[in-house]
């Protein structure tokens, strides 16, 4: 009962000292999972009418809202000015939105791949890239929120 107990208090111990990477990755799947269903939501409905470029472009839309109040409130439990953070949080994720919106038409045109594919390699991209850009600009030196749950 005692070494359950005494891993217990080492697995919690570690949760402790990696709680922002732990939250990051999952407010960070929750908002690819989002991303991702608002996506083919939306190419499944207008990929007849609008070009895939127009339609990931909506998708990001919405998702980057839902993707900046996560991080902010959960993750970073940031302080700092919300609308300064969102311009912040745009300049990480509009470069890679922007080469997306390339690729996407281009892998469609040249591989086998479907938007559906291409979209979901793309999400892996994007939440490792997105969590060094958030971490280290976004909401760095931004002052942090306090812990109710006693933890810093």
């Amino acid at each position: 009962m005692r070494e359950f107990l005494a891993m217990v208090d080492g697995a919690l111990k570690a949760m402790r000292a990696h709680r922002e990477k732990l939250l990051y990755l999952v407010v960070g799947g929750w908002n690819s999972l989002f991303q991702y269903a608002s996506f083919s939501l939306l190419y499944y409905l207008l990929h007849g009418v609008l070009f895939s470029s127009v339609i990931l472009f909506l998708s990001y839309a919405l998702s980057s809202i839902n993707g900046f109040l996560g991080f902010r409130l959960i993750v970073f439990r940031s302080n700092g000015h919300p609308v300064f953070e969102y311009l912040k949080f745009q300049l990480v994720y509009v470069p890679l939105l922007a080469i997306n919106m390339i690729l996407l038409p281009l892998l469609l045109a040249y591989t086998p791949l479907n938007a559906y594919v291409v979209q979901a390699l793309f999400a892996v991209l994007s939440v490792v890239l997105g969590y060094f850009g958030n971490k280290y600009f976004t909401f760095r030196g931004t002052g942090r929120a306090p812990d109710t749950m006693g933890r810093s």
